[in-house]
């Protein structure tokens, strides 16, 4: 489809170009060459949208397909003054008509791209969640909210709001990434997990800045996320020298991509209003994190880094995007800094009461699968019951982190369980 499209656009190039009927109130001759070059240009329009599914772009259509059956309704009628101004203005809708439709289908193109990136992200936030032994509540909320996100953006390109989609893709991979930094900082040492930490933030730029469907940069950024991988994984087995070689080679890769991606990337526009997404979304998980702890002053940088993200969200409406782009990915960066390190504390008492409440999760799963072929949902009930086994153990051993990171595992994989039943039934 791309290439059709590329072909449709420098057909339509060569008919834009045509010179306007200046002097179409005097010259018939003039008007008609002129409204016979807008059906050939209309002709080209209606292939471009009948290859996207721009709603807006269809609503153009069928006004310039009015406009230009006005303009030649009025040339038979003699009326070339009048005619000669509505096929001018029905030029001015089918090149806004050609022009809507390729943004649409590129923002179309980018968004499903993002969503697919972003249901993986969120498998492997799941998987690290599920693995770890700490308490990790906030991290659990950032991936019930990238799952939430990413639903939502499933919905909303079903309903053709292909922006509105790109933008919860977008803040449902950035909320994945925030919580599996967070599952692994522990593991990592403060010096490894900066290094990874600025890595990553990298790889997002240069993901956010690449020339789509240049295979030569897709290739670096794959290297350089393998790399990544391979850092982590090191990073976690104690090896924090052989980490830090590893993540420093992959930013390096990923930096070639953005040098070399350049401008055949996104727009600065573009670029800003990803920027301000991904923004907008680690800040939220910053709050939420500092919601459960005391650091007065990573609460005070944070809030120096939201200030400023407001100041990147009105150059981002005066058109500035380079400013924007710049305040909001400084923002992001210090917002970052300022978690990195910090680790919630776990209250003693409350492990009772969350292996209480895991209990009646499982048992209302137990309970609503009993009968039920719906072997999603029973995986989840026999995969709570042994994380909550596990829970009850560490307890008993005198682990109540443990514990309690334990159950709330067992209570999230229960809650997914009676949304499973709950989607099957609908």
């Amino acid at each position: 489809m791309k290439a059709f499209l590329i072909f449709l656009s420098i057909c339509a190039a060569s008919l834009v170009t045509a010179p306007v009927p200046t002097t179409a109130q005097g010259n018939m001759d003039s008007v008609r060459g002129f409204i016979e070059r807008n059906a050939e240009l209309l002709g080209v329009a209606t292939a471009v949208v009948q290859e996207t599914n721009s709603i807006r772009a269809r609503g153009l259509l069928e006004t310039a397909t009015t406009l230009h059956k006005q303009s030649v309704g009025l040339l038979e009628q003699n009326s070339n003054a009048q005619a000669g101004r509505v096929a001018v203005r029905a030029r001015e809708v089918i090149q806004q008509t050609i022009s809507v439709a390729k943004r649409d289908a590129r923002i179309e193109e980018q968004a499903v791209r993002t969503m697919e990136r972003a249901t993986t992200r969120l498998e492997q936030a799941r998987i690290v969640f599920e693995e770890d032994g700490n308490d990790k509540i906030v991290a659990r909320r950032l991936i019930l909210e990238s799952a939430d996100n990413l639903r939502r953006a499933r919905e909303q390109v079903q309903q053709h709001m292909f922006e509105t989609s790109l933008r919860l893709a977008e803040s449902s991979l950035a909320l994945s990434n925030r919580a599996i930094r967070m599952l692994r900082r522990d593991g990592l040492g403060p010096d490894v997990a900066e290094e990874i930490d600025r890595t990553q933030s990298i790889i997002e730029r240069a993901g956010e800045s690449r020339a789509s469907h240049d295979p030569a940069l897709n290739r670096l950024l794959e290297q350089a996320n393998e790399l990544q991988r391979r850092a982590v994984r090191s990073a976690e087995r104690g090896d924090a020298a052989i980490a830090v070689e590893q993540t420093r080679g992959a930013r390096n890769l990923a930096l070639r991509a953005m040098r070399a991606g350049g401008g055949a990337g996104a727009s600065d526009e573009e670029q800003a209003v990803r920027a301000v997404a991904l923004t907008d979304a680690v800040l939220e998980g910053a709050r939420d994190v500092l919601g459960e702890s005391a650091h007065d002053g990573a609460t005070r940088r944070v809030e120096e880094a939201a200030r400023q993200q407001d100041d990147a969200r009105r150059a981002l409406g005066d058109g500035d995007y380079k400013r924007a782009l710049a305040l909001s990915t400084s923002a992001r960066e210090a917002v970052r800094a300022a978690l990195r390190g910090m680790d919630v504390a776990v209250d003693p008492a409350s492990v009772e009461s969350a292996l209480a409440r895991t209990d009646d999760a499982i048992t209302k799963l137990g309970d609503t699968i009993a009968g039920s072929d719906r072997a999603t949902a029973r995986e989840f009930f026999e995969r709570a019951t042994s994380r909550q086994r596990e829970a009850r153990a560490a307890l008993g051993d005198g682990d109540p982190r443990r514990a309690l990171a334990l159950t709330r595992v067992a209570h999230n994989l229960a809650r997914s369980g009676l949304s499973a039943m709950k989607d099957a039934e609908n």
